[in-house]
Parts: structure tokens; C-alpha cells; sequence
């Protein structure tokens, strides 16, 4: 740790990349509990790294730290300068995402070694655990690149790399749930990376000197500015899983349930919107308009997916509409930023992280009884805090957290949204008021949720469960806990995210 201490995040941002695709590699051709450990290691080294880069933003959370690692000549157009093509930087949004990119990760990592084993009731396995590390692995990889890209085309490599990834990973029991749940996964979220790849070509041929830099909206025509953001907010939506796009996330929870806690709590679906947090925190001149599209979809998003999972008996399909709604709120308090709210852009940014632990913690809680019963289904469950009280209390520290209870994280993102948004006024201020009944509408459900799974009488599924301490439960307390003090870390990097106006 000391060597680490002695080296700057320039010195540590292409070992932190290259340390989870080297782990991804190796794991290829390893099985069972030989990949454990190995695929454990490498998330470790991953962490480490990151914790130090981190670091040595905080000791100066203004700065952008920079590694330059080529251009491309035959970009270079008629000016016969190369554009800046591959980069790695870090400053305070970006040290932000990728402190839960790797901390969730590396969690998950750790929960996997034995939730995919012979004892998992729901799915028992064992084997392919090489194949899934190794898929796991790169998916850390390339989230950590989208964390600490330098520009958009940077960004948009790895994007495409975690396209990849969530379709193989969705797809990994190869039943014909799976496979079509990560074929339609691929098929949406690659349509949006052609809006994102289309965006890209537009800013290269509008733009002689740095075309893919984070900041190019703000050297454009109005008009070009307007075509390249929409272009750039479907992209997000179809990451996101923002209407019309949001139909493969529910399906995508045939994946292992580990799987859907990393694309719901720090992967995949959080690249759309921090391309999004990205794009607003760099440009300038974006208009009342672009934010009004972004404020009103996210919206309607929110209360379609609201209305559908009152009807669901599924508990990760609950928790994966659930995810949509939240990532409808990171991009409204990216629209309220756009019309000029600092308070709740910073609270956007914030409900990253609170959200990516709840429901991170929700997630892996939810693994844990099917780990135990073998049911996923609210109808089939009841009685199991007397069973499996630790996972009790982490549900319920989930559902405070995403809802908004005090003092946990997402109550002071939730807080600052709605402080912007009324701050605003006008029709920002009727954004708040239906942001609150949407919380109490879905506090009472989840509520409703907790109460029937955990308490009353012991269901048939329930009685045949049989305790046990695991690895899983030390995951499930580390992200408790950071439920309760994830904020105290993010907040001061969202209060130096400069926000374009």
C-alpha cells in the first residue's frame, strides 16, 4: 500500500484498465474453484488501483488527470491534425462512477464464488464458472474504461464492449429463456449505439480540433448541438432501458441473479445515464428544449414501469422495473441541470451511487432466498425473517435506501432533486410533486413487498430452508453499510463536477 501511495492516478489509470481484461483472460481456462479465486484476485487488484487513483482525485477534486495514449492519422481530415483518439482521465464524475463500478464489482465477484455452486436450490451449478468469470471480468473492464475514458470515442469502445458482455452473461444457463432474454438485450442496446456511433460522426465532421472531446457539443451550430444530443440521449435510453427501450431489462433477469445486481446497481444501464451526466456536466448551450425531452420521457418512464410492477409476482422483475424508474431520476436531475440547477444535477449524480447500493444490496438479498428456496415469486414466499433474519434486514435496508428514508443515501439525492426541481419552479416544481407520489406510491409497495416475504407464517418453500453462514452474507453487510455512508464519499466529488450551461 505504500508504493501505491507514492503513485498518481496518471501512473494508475492503464493498469487499472488492463488488470480486469488480463483476470478475464486467464480465467478462460480455468474451472470452478480455481477461477474463484483467481477471478477474486484480480477484482481485488482492480479495486486496489481504483482506491488509488480515487485518492489522488480527492487531493485535488478540481483537477482532470490525463494519460494520452494515441491518435489516429487517418482521422486527421484537411487539417492534417489527429484527433486525440484514445485517452484515459479522471476527475470527480468520473472517480464517482468508478468507485461503485468497482466496489460492486468486486463484491459480486466475491457473492458468485458460491452463489453458483452445487447448493444454489434455484439453479444448482458449478460448472462454467471459467466462462462466467471471464465475461464478468471484462464487463468490470469495460465499465472501468467508461469511468476514466478521456472522450466520446474512447467512451463509445467500451460501451460496445459492455454490449457484449450483458448479452453473453444474460445468455450464461443457455436455456431458451436466457438466450432470447440476451438477444434482445444485444439487439436494443446495440441500436442504441448506432445513435450514440451516428452522434460521433456528426461532431467529427462539424468539428476541425478535438471533434470526440467531452466539451465538443458547446463548439457547434445550434443545430448540429441539438441533432448530435438527441442522438446521444437515445443511446442512453436503450442503455438505460428508458422507453421504448425498456422492455429487454425485465426479461434480462433470466441472467444469474449476481449478474443482474452488476447491471443494475454499477453496470451497463448506469453507462446510459452517465453518458448523460457526462454530456451535460461538459457542453454549453444546450437548450430548455433538450432538457424538457430528457425531463418529460424520464417521467413517463417512471410512472409506466411504476404501473407495470404493481402487477408483478416476479422479484427481480420488480427490482429490474424498479431500476428503470431510478435511472428516470438520475436523468431528470440531468434536465433540471440543463435548465440551470446546480443542487439538483448534483443530486442526479448522487443517486448513482445511493441507487447502485440499494439496489445492489436488494439484488443480492433477493439471491439469497433463491439460493435457499428456490423461488423468486412473492406469491410462493412468506415467513422468512425467522428463517434468514440478516437477509431480512438487508431487504429492508434496500427498500429505505432506493425509497428515500433518512438517513440513508438515497434520501439526500432524493432531497436534492426535489430541492432543485423546486428551486426551479414552473413546471420543474410539478416535476417534484409527481416525483413524490411516485415515492409514496412505491414505498407502500415495497413495503407491501417486505412484509409479505418476511413475515406471517412459514410458506412451503420456506420451511425446507436450513441455515447456513456464507460468503454472501458478509457482501450483503458490506453494502448495508454502505447504504448508511456512501454519500459522505460522493459528495464532495459532485459538489466539483462542473455543470455546462
Amino acid at each position: 500500500m505504500s508504493v501505491l501511495a507514492e503513485l498518481s492516478a496518471r501512473e494508475l489509470l492503464v493498469p487499472l484498465v488492463a488488470a480486469p481484461l488480463i483476470g478475464a483472460l486467464l480465467c478462460i481456462f480455468l474451472k470452478r474453484r480455481v477461477s474463484d479465486y483467481v477471478a477474486a484476485i484480480f477484482a481485488a487488484i482492480t479495486l486496489v488501483l481504483a482506491i488509488g487513483a480515487i485518492g489522488d482525485v480527492f487531493g485535488n477534486l478540481d483537477s482532470t488527470i490525463s494519460v494520452p495514449l494515441g491518435r489516429l492519422p487517418m482521422l486527421g481530415g484537411e487539417t492534417g491534425v489527429a484527433p486525440l483518439v484514445f485517452e484515459l482521465s479522471i476527475d470527480a464524475l468520473g472517480a464517482l462512477m468508478l468507485f461503485i463500478v468497482v466496489v460492486i464489482g468486486f463484491l459480486v465477484v466475491v457473492y458468485s464464488s458460491e452463489y453458483l455452486s452445487p447448493n444454489n436450490v434455484e439453479h444448482a451449478a458449478g460448472e462454467n464458472k471459467g466462462r462466467y468469470y471471464a465475461w464478468l471480468l471484462l464487463f468490470l473492464g469495460a465499465m472501468v474504461g467508461i469511468a476514466v475514458s478521456g472522450n466520446f470515442l474512447q467512451m463509445f469502445i467500451f460501451w460496445e464492449l459492455t454490449t457484449l458482455c450483458s448479452w453473453a452473461l444474460i445468455s450464461h444457463y443457455q436455456n431458451e429463456e436466457s438466450l432470447r432474454a440476451g438477444f434482445k438485450a444485444l439487439v436494443m442496446t446495440a441500436i442504441g449505439g448506432l445513435f450514440f456511433l451516428l452522434a460521433l460522426v456528426l461532431l467529427y465532421l462539424n468539428l476541425d480540433t478535438n471533434p470526440f472531446a467531452f466539451d465538443a457539443l458547446g463548439r457547434v451550430s445550434p443545430e448540429v448541438r441539438t441533432l448530435v444530443f438527441v442522438f446521444l440521449l437515445i443511446g442512453a435510453w436503450a442503455k438505460a432501458a428508458q422507453f421504448p427501450f425498456f422492455t429487454w431489462l425485465p426479461d434480462a433477469m433470466a441472467a444469474p441473479t449476481p449478474i443482474s445486481c452488476y447491471l443494475h446497481a454499477a453496470a451497463m444501464v448506469k453507462a446510459g445515464v452517465f453518458l448523460m451526466a457526462r454530456t451535460v456536466s461538459a457542453s454549453f448551450g444546450l437548450s430548455y428544449g433538450m432538457g424538457l425531452l430528457m425531463g418529460l420521457m424520464a417521467l413517463g418512464t417512471i410512472f409506466i414501469v411504476v404501473f407495470l410492477f404493481l402487477f408483478q409476482d416476479d422479484l427481480k422483475k420488480i427490482l429490474a422495473l424498479s431500476t428503470i424508474a431510478h435511472l428516470g431520476y438520475i436523468l431528470i436531475g440531468c434536465a433540471l441541470g440543463v435548465w440551470g440547477s446546480a443542487v439538483a444535477f448534483q443530486g442526479g449524480l448522487l443517486h448513482i451511487a445511493a441507487h447502485g447500493c440499494g439496489k445492489g444490496l436488494l439484488f443480492l438479498a433477493v439471491g439469497m432466498l433463491t439460493y435457499y428456496t428456490g423461488s423468486r415469486r412473492i406469491s410462493e414466499l412468506s415467513g422468512l425473517g425467522a428463517k434468514l433474519p440478516l437477509v431480512a434486514l438487508a431487504f429492508f435496508v434496500g427498500i429505505f435506501t432506493i425509497t428515500g428514508v433518512p438517513p440513508l443515501a438515497g434520501f439526500w439525492s432524493k432531497f436534492m432533486i426535489l430541492a432543485g426541481a423546486l428551486e426551479l419552479g414552473g413546471f420543474a416544481a410539478v416535476i417534484a410533486i409527481l416525483l413524490l407520489i411516485e415515492t409514496m406510491i412505491t414505498f407502500g409497495f415495497f413495503l407491501w413487498v417486505g412484509h409479505r416475504v418476511f413475515f406471517g407464517k412459514p410458506s412451503a418453500v420456506v420451511t425446507e430452508v436450513e441455515r447456513s453462514i456464507t460468503i454472501m452474507h458478509v457482501v450483503i453487510i458490506i453494502l448495508a453499510v454502505l447504504c448508511a455512508v456512501v454519500h459522505l464519499f460522493a459528495i464532495p466529488l459532485i459538489e466539483h463536477v462542473p455543470l455546462g450551461m
